[in-house]
């Protein structure tokens, strides 16, 4: 769903306003300590700093992981099995990557 928003000022702030409609979808962006982090040219990512759900190390990918989660959840009838032809062509991707299965990665963390 998208909202309309504007810029504003507040007192002797810029600020951002949205209509109320996302604040009663979303209660967690109407009150709080929110973050936002420029992300390109016209866009702008906002976390809700509560949220236990959003990943602190990449927030572009913690956003498209919990649009994708939402949307698995929402439409099970869209998901389909990789076709042996799309499994191919991932193989052929990474046909010359050379992978050591030891190797350290650092501290992951896995929100599931």
């Amino acid at each position: 769903m998208q909202y309309s928003g504007r810029a504003t000022s507040s007192g002797n702030s810029q600020a951002l306003a949205f209509e109320k409609a996302l604040f009663r979808a979303h209660p967690e962006f109407a009150s709080g300590p929110l973050s936002a982090q420029y992300v390109a040219p016209g866009y702008l990512l906002v976390h809700a700093l509560g949220d236990p759900g959003a990943s602190e190390e990449d927030p572009v990918l913690g956003a498209y992981l919990a649009f994708l989660q939402r949307e698995m959840e929402k439409h099970p009838e869209m998901i389909q099995p990789l076709s042996a032809e799309s499994l191919a062509e991932a193989k052929e991707l990474v046909r010359d990557v050379n992978v050591d299965p030891d190797e350290d990665l650092g501290d992951v963390e896995v929100h599931w």
